[in-house]
């Protein structure tokens, strides 16, 4: 047996989207190394996303790419996978990358298997992201049936009160130029601060550091405002230890699913049914309000969309009523898993 031969699987997986499309990959990893223990994981990602990896052992390697479409000769970071998988062969590529210019590098690649999106039948389906990447771990020859997404964190570097509820004003589009139909009105999350702070609830709140302005004016003197100060790492740990989570359709909501944190998932314009955090029977609970236009999002009616009225129907008293159900230990009403339910939506 060769030295080659005798070392640990080589595994590679190939997600390069943002955090919420990662977290929701990651339900791959336990699958592999329940089949290689030993495997050498390495992982395709996006800079954004790649500091969910940085406190989690199980992943070896995390290559950044910040360009996806370019083709091998003119990206260096496949470029060096491909070299690298000449005298190294991988043992599994996972390609979770929907687009032809992905499944043409992995196809470069030399692997002793190979499987994705766009090979062997496989294709994405009208259905939720991890349903499809179970479906992926199966043509593997994996145990995908049950496979959950998972984060491994730290202890964020503040201090914490024992018990607190964290909000998170903003998402993926804040600062953007174009309309944020994800979001749930300003004044509201300001009100839902002061009410909450008036019950005795302690409130960290949450962002990225295009979104501390946001989070300053929702937290005022009255809640811990931590947007822009926490790594990744160090949010999930922050998120692991909150009683609860509010939130729209952004990544933090899939951060606090794979950590098993009660949820609060505010949402509107997007499909549940595809993006609803996936988490365990009884801790995602979500509020939305079944309008004729919603959800719309990925049709012509999102850029047409000026008065977000799904996401404006959304009042501060059911948001507060959840919120102090889950601070006084109640689960989600919702007997079974939400996107199980949401399952048969159609879209617009």
């Amino acid at each position: 047996m060769t030295d080659l031969e005798q070392r640990a699987p080589r595994i590679l997986v190939v997600r390069c989207g943002a955090v919420g499309d990662t977290v929701m990959a990651t339900c791959v990893l336990d699958p592999i190394l329940r089949r290689w223990p030993d495997a050498r994981i390495e992982w395709l990602a996006t800079p954004g996303s790649a500091g969910l990896f940085a406190g989690d052992r199980r992943v070896s390697m995390v290559h950044q790419i910040k360009h996806r479409k370019p083709p091998v000769w003119m990206s260096p970071v496949k470029r060096r996978l491909v070299q690298s998988s000449q005298s190294e062969p991988f043992r599994l590529v996972l390609n979770l990358e929907c687009a032809d210019y992905f499944r043409r590098f992995v196809h470069a690649l030399r692997a002793d298997q190979l499987v994705g999106y766009g090979d062997g039948g496989l294709s994405w389906q009208d259905r939720h992201g991890v349903e499809n990447h179970r479906a992926v771990l199966m043509a593997a020859g994996l145990a995908g049936k049950g496979a959950m997404p998972r984060l491994v964190g730290r202890a964020p570097d503040v201090e914490l009160p024992d018990r607190y509820v964290v909000l998170h004003p903003g998402n993926s589009h804040s600062g953007n130029d174009r309309p944020n139909i994800r979001a749930w009105p300003e004044p509201r999350w300001r009100e839902l601060c002061l009410r909450l702070r008036e019950a005795g609830v302690p409130v960290v709140v949450t962002g990225t550091p295009v979104e501390t302005a946001l989070a300053g004016r929702v937290a005022g003197a009255e809640a811990l405002n931590l947007a822009g100060k926490t790594d990744i790492p160090g949010m999930i740990g922050l998120l692991k230890r909150a009683a609860a989570l509010v939130v729209s359709d952004t990544g933090p909501i899939h951060v606090a699913a794979a950590v098993g944190t009660p949820i609060i998932g505010l949402y509107g314009p997007t499909r549940p049914s595809q993006t609803a955090p996936y988490g365990r029977p009884g801790q995602v609970q979500l509020l939305r309000h079944h309008l004729d236009c919603s959800p719309c999002y990925g049709t012509p009616l999102t850029k047409q969309c000026r008065d977000n009225r799904c996401m404006q129907a959304i009042t501060v008293d059911e948001v507060l009523q959840a919120v102090i159900g889950r601070w006084n230990g109640e689960q989600s009403p919702l007997p079974m898993d939400v996107f199980e339910q949401l399952s048969t939506e159609q879209p617009c």
